[in-house]
């Protein structure tokens, strides 16, 4: 290790290794034989490090686009939405379904039901308003699930 180094470690932790000097210089000698086209005449070890040197001096010069966590994470809301999107389709369909079973058999009774207990005029209208909210909430819900689908997937 480099005795210049300014890290100060904490006290309790175990002491740096000793300064090796003869790894040191298979390591300076790695160095200046990455820019030799062969490695005649280098131990072993200063050719790993040849390796190494020639590796780090390689890598890309250019980063990530500015706008790369941003369209990595566009990427990932569009696949994780589509499998949220498909099932709630598949749920919606059911439910409309189950709703129209549930009606066919007890609508009948539920009905009468309404007009025993609030006369035949007064259930008439609370249907009449409660089918209408519900209609209004469902077009709130289509218009909403419309509207998140075009921000997922915008036309060209």
């Amino acid at each position: 290790m480099n005795s210049r180094d300014k890290n100060t470690f904490p006290p309790g932790t175990p002491p740096e290794p000793a300064f090796d000097a003869s790894e040191w210089e298979q390591q300076e000698r790695g160095r200046r034989a990455a820019d030799q086209a062969d490695d005649a005449g280098l131990e072993a070890l200063a050719r790993d490090y040849r390796i190494v040197a020639r590796a780090v001096r390689s890598r890309p010069r250019s980063g990530p686009p500015m706008d790369f966590a941003a369209s990595v994470a566009r990427q990932a809301a569009v696949r994780a939405a589509g499998i949220e999107r498909l099932l709630s389709r598949w749920l919606a369909v059911t439910l409309v379904i189950v709703l129209g079973i549930v009606g066919v058999r007890y609508g009948v009774g539920i009905r009468a039901s309404f007009q025993q207990a609030l006369g035949d005029a007064a259930s008439g209208w609370i249907l009449i308003g409660l089918a209408c909210a519900g209609l209004s909430w469902a077009c709130a819900r289509v218009q909403a699930f419309m509207a998140q689908d075009r921000t997922a997937h915008p036309s060209p």
